[in-house]
């Protein structure tokens, strides 16, 4: 079962009160007028250029998505900046260093891990790097790459629409 992370509130979780209408943004008490909104978390997405112009995907390795066509990124961390959040991202899911970033684009998303879904706004860098000759995939998160133009048949098979979203439009971009 699946469901969306504000209805998951049935409980007040400041006072323990129980929740008179769950399933709305923002969640309001009550009991005791605690008011908690569902806005979404950040992430990042790394479109990986080389010198050579190929872009860099990953095929992800555990769910959601498991199997699936990615970019390297992830949630950026309490205290992180954007930009530091997708040099951190890349390097551990690829080993590369980014050493150039541009903002691209953003584009809404949902996650759904286990069983709860949340709303996220992925944000995406066109990142170059010098080679891909350092890749190394990180172990339960990355089973393989992609290197090269991305196929219609590459583009059907991505975990995340907000991911297919911004490698077209970085390709009207070039």
């Amino acid at each position: 079962m699946t469901q969306h992370i504000a209805d998951a509130f049935q409980f007040c979780p400041r006072c323990n009160a129980r929740a008179e209408d769950t399933g709305n943004s923002p969640f309001r008490c009550q009991e005791c007028d605690f008011v908690f909104y569902f806005s979404p978390v950040a992430a990042v997405g790394g479109i990986v250029v080389n010198s050579n112009n190929e872009l860099l995907f990953i095929v992800r390795a555990c769910d959601p998505g498991q199997g699936k066509f990615g970019l390297p990124g992830g949630f950026v961390d309490p205290g992180e900046t954007l930009e530091t959040s997708l040099s951190r991202e890349v390097m551990e899911e690829t080993s590369l260093k980014v050493t150039h970033a541009n903002y691209l684009c953003s584009f809404p998303n949902q996650y759904t891990y286990r069983g709860i879904t949340i709303d996220v706004l992925d944000v995406f860098f066109e990142c170059r790097v010098d080679s891909f000759d350092s890749l190394k995939a990180q172990p339960g998160e990355v089973q393989s790459f992609h290197i090269g133009r991305p196929s219609i048949e590459i583009l059907d098979r991505f975990a995340f629409e907000s991911n297919r979203r911004a490698v077209e439009f970085f390709l009207t971009q070039e």
